[in-house]
């Protein structure tokens, strides 16, 4: 009598084409109950006999079931009296069928979830699995017959087709002579063409720049790499694995599997956003000047028009950023900041715009996305703008009118959708006046100008975020304040703040440092706190006034005095100031300071 192990070629077969399209385990288990193939992590399991009180023999063989589907085998009560019920099961998803001999059983098959994705991906496609094993064990059964196999293998290709194109991955199957013999319905997406224009088509027309080599990688650890090609006009970004489909020990094809690199971005981004989801309500504050301020935020988020935040240093020019991001319809896609004055004017424009491969010296060999690129559908946010180098500035400007980009080394344009949100702590427009920043540029990150209100005009706001950072700093601290004393509620109601909410929020964590009793007291807080002595209006009246270039000189003079006219005093001497490094650079050039 002819039995399944007779037709072992074809079984295994099946099995690793499975294996290594989908990732997901089989197992196939003959007449006398001992496993003939087992792929991936069931391969140990290989000539050994199932269990007794299992349920492939209890359900499949005893009580005849034609297939059955567990979808949580530690808690299903088909499992109950299974020796390894709640114990030492490794199954987490099963779809079983059983292969007959005409009326006898031959066997069972089965696809086995043992990792999570794969526990995913057939919980959302269990019917279309079991309907697909159902028509392998028929197929199986027809090879056994020699009578059905051809009209079978046409149903189940087809019904392999169906679950092969819910993939969301892009796939190129090909002959070992590099020709396209199969694809799926995304990566035609992927590319914009049809069956007519990929099938026997020699893989290196559609992709020139890929290897050809021989040298096939392997599923069970992918090595991604990056290949590009214009699709409708605009160059595209992929990454790529390859792996071999083995046949009687031979390779027989070669499968390709092609994802989105913003794909990969994107997971990247949703996870670290979890800690970053600033919205509105996160902003503190109780003054009808900062009310006010947020509900402009609030209408603004809505649209698409770049924003520059203007205000002092530490007023949360960031956070307001983000809380534009998170209020928009953007709020799913990657939000990304830039510092303007933290990159070497050298290295700012391959971080914007990425560059080509080899382009210059100690350059990666495969070149580099930038952050324009990576935030495509989201937010970019350029942080203190006014440090941006003049040449660089045009590129911006050409960005913000064409939405594209060009990588360093390339003529070729990239589609890429941001949004713009720029800050800055001085008057950018005084700098456009004097040549130092492009007013064109001014003009398109100015479409909505927003001023953030410094903590000194916020009325009793200072008391209120006093008040949180010490429940902030307490649970960090293990300290129980209960808030501040007369006298340094009365300080901070007085004091002006030049640092704003970053300078407040160190001065209460200095002072929970030092504090032992119950309340904060003034001789705890730092001592430019402690030292403050308001000027009055008088003293202000009294005060000479000299022209502000003067002023300017005098202050950058004794500021490099001070700090060192070295590059770590220079920019000791700009953090000082409240100016980007490179505009004191400007600054020290155009009043010809010299040591």
């Amino acid at each position: 009598m002819i039995t399944i192990n007779n037709i072992i070629d074809s079984v295994k077969e099946l099995a690793e084409a499975t294996r290594a399209a989908f990732k997901i385990d089989v197992m196939v288990v003959d007449s006398n109950k001992t496993i003939i193939v087992a792929t991936g992590m069931l391969e140990s399991m290989l000539n050994n006999k199932i269990i007794e009180s299992g349920i492939i023999n209890r359900e499949m063989f005893q009580h005849r079931q034609k297939y059955f589907i567990l979808t949580n085998p530690q808690n299903d009560h088909i499992c109950v009296g299974c020796d390894r019920y709640q114990k030492t099961c490794i199954y987490k998803n099963v779809v079983a069928t059983t292969i007959y001999n005409g009326d006898t059983i031959a066997g069972v098959i089965s696809i086995n979830a043992i990792t999570e994705d794969q526990r995913a991906f057939m919980a959302n496609n269990e019917q279309n699995i079991l309907d697909f094993l159902i028509r392998i064990s028929h197929l199986l059964s027809a090879k056994l017959s020699e009578n059905k196999m051809i009209r079978e293998l046409k149903k189940n290709t087809a019904f392999l087709d169906n679950i092969y194109n819910k993939i969301n991955k892009g796939i190129l199957i090909t002959t070992l002579d590099y020709k396209v013999i199969k694809t799926n319905d995304y990566m035609k997406k992927m590319l914009s063409l049809e069956d007519s224009e990929l099938l026997d088509t020699h893989v290196k027309e559609i992709f020139p720049d890929l290897p050809v080599d021989g040298t096939i990688g392997n599923l069970e650890n992918p090595k991604y790499n990056e290949i590009s090609r214009n699709v409708n006009g605009q160059r595209k970004f992929f990454l790529y694995t390859a792996t071999s489909i083995f046949l009687d020990g031979n390779i027989e094809a070669i499968i390709y599997i092609f994802e989105d690199p913003k794909a990969f971005n994107n997971i990247l981004y949703q996870i670290s956003a979890k800690s970053n989801c600033i919205t509105l309500d996160d902003i503190i504050g109780e003054d009808s000047a900062l009310i006010e301020f947020k509900k402009k935020i609030k209408k603004i988020s809505l649209n698409d028009s770049t924003v520059l935040l203007c205000g002092e240093t530490g007023t949360g020019k960031e956070l307001f950023a983000r809380a534009i991001h998170n209020e928009s319809p953007r709020s799913s896609e990657p939000f990304i900041a830039i510092n303007c004055a933290a990159i070497p004017e050298t290295l700012i424009e391959s971080e914007l715009f990425g560059y080509e491969k080899g382009t210059f010296t100690g350059a990666l060999t495969k070149g580099k996305h930038g952050k324009f690129y990576l935030a495509d559908k989201g937010t970019i946010f350029l942080d203190e703008v006014e440090s941006m180098p003049l040449y660089l500035q045009q590129k911006l400007l050409r960005f913000i009118e064409r939405k594209e980009i060009e990588r360093i080394g390339s003529n070729e344009c990239i589609a890429v959708d941001v949004r713009i949100v720029s800050a800055t702590n001085i008057d950018l427009y005084e700098m456009v006046k004097r040549k130092e920043f492009r007013e064109d540029l001014f003009h398109r990150l100015n479409v909505v100008g927003l001023f953030i209100p410094p903590l000194r005009e916020r009325g009793r706001d200072p008391l209120v975020l006093a008040n949180f950072f010490i429940e902030k700093f307490n649970k960090k601290f293990n300290k129980n304040i209960l808030g501040l004393s007369k006298e340094a509620e009365a300080l901070f109601l007085e004091y002006d703040w030049s640092g704003n909410v970053r300078e407040l929020q160190n001065s209460v964590e200095y002072a929970i440092n030092m504090e032992t009793s119950e309340y904060i007291k003034v001789n705890n807080l730092p001592a430019n706190l402690r030292s403050y002595k308001k000027v009055s209006s008088n003293t202000k009246q009294k005060t000479n006034i000299i022209a502000l270039e003067a002023s300017e000189k005098a202050n950058i003079i004794n500021a490099l005095n001070l700090y060192g006219y070295n590059d770590k005093g220079i920019i000791k001497a700009a953090k000082k100031l409240g100016i980007s490094r490179s505009t004191l650079y400007r600054r020290i050039a155009k009043y010809q300071i010299k040591q």
